[in-house]
């Protein structure tokens, strides 16, 4: 390598040490330096002028914190899934509730409106059947806070949450977590069909403890 263009190396590298083999080779590049070193030369030549360590270690892993809760009923998720289509040619929404834990299927109820009764009431009986969890997550929707409404204020879902420890909520803009029964998902799609009645009459679920057929 030429020595004006290991000086120019040092020159880069100390006014931007962040930058790597491939960012110095794209910026000689712009400079018109010829001939191109490769980005292997860059390499060895900034280890020899001693601006990178060789071998240099990776950073440690950091630890990943554990998302599924340890036992049952210790966290319950509840989405509200829009799109199903029904026989008679209709379509509502679906109300699911799972177990984070187990994955076991708490609840599938069908609404005509995602409102907050309707929702509430699927929420209120999977409570009176199995018990209150320890904490519940859900979106951000207006059905279930209204933290991030115009005017904030507390929604039929958070009164009933007081009886909880918990009511999380999913990071905003950021839906990472599904609570939709598999059965549900495939009961939406033409691989099965729903009827007024509430309930699946072609469910697939490959879940065995799927409570939605």
């Amino acid at each position: 390598m030429d020595p004006a263009v290991e000086v120019r190396l040092t020159e880069l590298r100390g006014l931007h040490p962040g930058w790597g083999a491939d960012r110095l080779r794209y910026r000689l590049s712009r400079e018109g330096v010829e001939p191109l070193p490769s980005r292997a030369a860059i390499g060895r030549a900034l280890v020899r002028l001693g601006l990178v360590r060789p071998g240099r270690p990776r950073r440690p892993r950091r630890e990943y914190r554990r998302w599924e809760r340890g036992r049952p009923m210790e966290l319950w998720q509840l989405d509200v899934m829009g799109g199903v289509l029904l026989d008679d040619g209709g379509e509502v929404k679906a109300v699911t509730a799972i177990d984070d834990h187990s994955r076991f299927c708490l609840a599938v109820g069908l609404v005509e409106r995602a409102s907050s009764r309707p929702v509430c009431g699927v929420f209120a009986r999977a409570l009176a059947e199995f018990g209150a969890p320890e904490s519940v997550l859900t979106d951000n929707g207006k059905v279930f806070t209204g933290r991030y409404a115009s005017r904030p204020m507390e929604v039929l879902f958070d009164r009933i949450c007081l009886v909880l420890q918990r009511h999380f909520l999913y990071r905003r803009h950021w839906p990472h977590v599904s609570s939709a029964c598999p059965g549900v998902l495939r009961g939406a799609s033409p691989h099965g069909s729903w009827n007024r009645a509430g309930c699946s009459v072609n469910c697939r679920c490959s879940t065995s403890r799927c409570r939605s057929g």
